[in-house]
């Protein structure tokens, strides 16, 4: 029989080798390594030439289900018919034989057919260790170098650490433009000292010039007010006074000379002799008050002990009676008011004194301070003026001096931090909640907002929040710390049976979807939210073919009679998943219907579900329950 080729438009067999035409071995391994292929992993045969102990090339014997060469170069590829023979590409065999034929003519080993050698057997595989000579290792000492630091290709994040104290001190005194002018219209000693004249010309400045008076301001006791009377409670911070002697950063007010104070103007306080007396809001002096009403009772009491008859005074009737009583009453209160009046002088001058000569004993400067009563109507006026300019300062996109104003004058801390984290100053936002507010919760998140990222997590520490210590571990590339705190989480969930939720962490934090897999089975297995547990199950599978071999597993050894109801109803989802699990699942519900449908007739209504577009069965289940109902 004569076999011939015959020219063909494509390939009737598969590609079993790759065809190197060269005499020389070591072009042989440089085109199987331009290939990328390993002499471990094919076969190589040298196919000789008509001539006498000369070769034509080589034939490479590909592994069909390993191997799939790409680019050959300048090589060609081999169709292999029925495992025994080679022949080019694009050719055919003809005639055609049978398989029984190819068997009798061929022998077990390959044969190769070419156009210009004819058919060639080929017996024996190339033996590399015969044609590779092995050179000679040399032996040498390798000098290792020591470590060294590692420079990283490129810079995935940068954090500079801001120590809190500065940033808060940034906030608390913000520096300003602003210059101070020599002569100040209102006298800041009396200011200090309540008087409310001086509250009006500050007023008047604050609506002239409002960044020079907030320099100047005087804090406002909000929490102190008295929010029922006609009085409000001012509190002069005296650590809000700087060494100028304003409350941020003025280059003016109250100084100390050694001996007392002197104010922009020169003028002299003595600390001791030259203090004002205290003042009511209605400018009178309480010792003034107290006279008056002390005279009229005086008065009284004279004309009630006067007997006309006798043109004397009878003390023995003036205590007698309703108006006895009263008299008596008012003496009381006149005593009252004298000696609370002397503790009201005492402790005002008491609190000047603090104010101003405990750091003169110190030699350095020293200033007024304590607090005064005004009206509600001045006390309103310079709040608003205050939150008005913290707005004017928020419209120009100036947070800090916003912020400023509500955390030193207004004593708003919250309203203060959150004009900082709205203006996306976030560390300084985390410093003012965490001081004035002793809001941790509220700190960690401008801290993680601002990326000061190890902060945020001491903080989540304290608060016990490991999932959210997890997740900044995992920014800051420490996989390790990261999982230790999300299996503190899961140990958590898994103590309250919230396997669902434990799950979640193992397989979208800690990437271990093979025990997520395993805990919802526990759910599964115990009733712990079962449904939902088989559902993520389920779900994570994200394979058609995985699916059709999971829910067959899963029904023949975790479904029981009690569950089968609730895996009957998540199998409904799992139908209209995936057509491969169609068959599968109808199946497995059909099985469990037909063992139950005895006891309960309803449950063949859960065939529809299976059958969307089986108009019949419907038909079916519906004269099923009638008669079943009817019988």
């Amino acid at each position: 029989m004569e076999l011939k080729l015959k020219i063909d438009s494509k390939n009737a067999f598969p590609k079993g080798g790759i065809f190197i035409k060269s005499t020389s071995p070591k072009i042989w391994l440089e085109q199987i390594q331009f290939i990328g292929l390993s002499l471990n992993s094919v076969q190589v045969f040298a196919v000789p030439d008509v001539t006498a102990n000369e070769l034509y090339g080589c034939l490479v014997v590909l592994n069909q289900n390993k191997i799939k060469a790409g680019d050959i170069g300048k090589n060609n590829f081999y169709q292999l018919v029925e495992n025994k023979l080679f022949i080019p590409e694009n050719t055919t065999i003809v005639p055609q034989l049978a398989k029984e034929e190819w068997r009798k003519l061929f022998s077990d080993n390959y044969h190769f057919l070419h156009p210009e050698i004819g058919l060639v057997e080929l017996k024996e595989a190339v033996e590399w260790e015969n044609l590779i000579q092995v050179p000679a290792v040399k032996e040498k000492n390798v000098i290792e170098p020591s470590k060294t630091v590692s420079i990283p290709n490129f810079i995935s994040s940068l954090r500079i650490e801001v120590d809190k104290e500065k940033i808060l001190e940034a906030i608390e005194n913000p520096t300003s433009d602003q210059e101070i002018p020599e002569e100040l219209p209102f006298d800041l000693q009396k200011l200090v000292n309540g008087n409310q004249q001086e509250m009006d010309k500050f007023l008047e400045l604050m609506d002239k010039n409002p960044e020079l008076a907030l320099q100047l301001a005087i804090p406002l006791d909000t929490m102190g007010t008295s929010r029922g009377g006609h009085f409000g409670q001012f509190s002069f911070d005296t650590r809000g006074l700087n060494e100028a002697g304003g409350f941020n950063g003025s280059s003016s007010g109250i100084v100390d000379n050694g001996g007392g104070f002197r104010d922009i103007n020169g003028n002299r306080y003595d600390a001791d002799t030259r203090r004002e007396s205290p003042v009511l809001s209605d400018g009178v002096n309480p010792f003034l008050k107290v006279f008056r009403f002390g005279s009229v009772i005086l008065f009284i009491i004279l004309m009630r002990s006067f007997d006309p008859d006798y043109s004397h005074f009878e003390f023995s009737s003036l205590f007698k009676g309703f108006s006895g009583f009263l008299i008596l009453a008012l003496i009381v209160w006149f005593f009252f008011s004298l000696f609370s009046g002397r503790s009201s002088s005492n402790s005002s001058s008491e609190s000047t004194n603090i104010g101003g000569n405990t750091p003169m004993t110190s030699g350095r400067p020293a200033y007024s301070g304590g607090s005064a009563l005004i009206d509600s109507d001045r006390f309103s006026t310079l709040e608003n003026r205050y939150e008005k300019l913290a707005e004017e300062f928020i419209a120009k996109k100036d947070y800090q001096k916003a912020a400023n104003i509500y955390l030193k004058l207004l004593k708003k801390y919250p309203k203060a931090a959150d004009i900082l984290e709205k203006g996306e100053l976030y560390t300084e936002a985390a410093a003012v909640y965490l001081k004035y507010c002793n809001n941790r919760q509220k700190a960690a998140e401008c801290y993680e907002k601002g990326r000061a990222y190890n902060e945020a997590i001491e903080l989540y520490k304290e608060l016990d929040n490991d999932e959210k210590v997890g997740d900044l571990y995992l920014v800051l590339k420490n996989r390790k710390e990261a999982n230790k705190h999300f299996r503190k989480v899961i140990e958590s969930y898994k103590e309250n049976f919230q396997y669902v939720k434990a799950s979640l962490v193992y397989r979208d934090k800690i990437e271990d979807i093979t025990e997520a897999q395993e805990l919802l089975i526990v759910g599964w297995r115990t009733n712990k939210d079962a449904g939902r547990c088989l559902n993520n199950y389920f779900a994570n599978i994200k394979s058609a073919e995985d699916l059709s071999l999971a829910i067959p597993n899963i029904y023949k050894s975790e479904v029981t009679s009690d569950n089968a109801i609730t895996f009957l109803n998540l199998l409904k989802h799992e139908f209209s998943r995936f057509e491969a699990v169609e068959e599968v699942t109808k199946n497995i519900a059909y099985e469990i219907v037909a063992e139950r449908i005895d006891e309960k007739p309803d449950v063949a209504s859960e065939l529809l579900s299976f059958n969307p577009n089986n108009k019949a069965i419907l038909k079916d289940v519906m004269k099923y329950k009638w008669k079943r109902k009817k019988a």
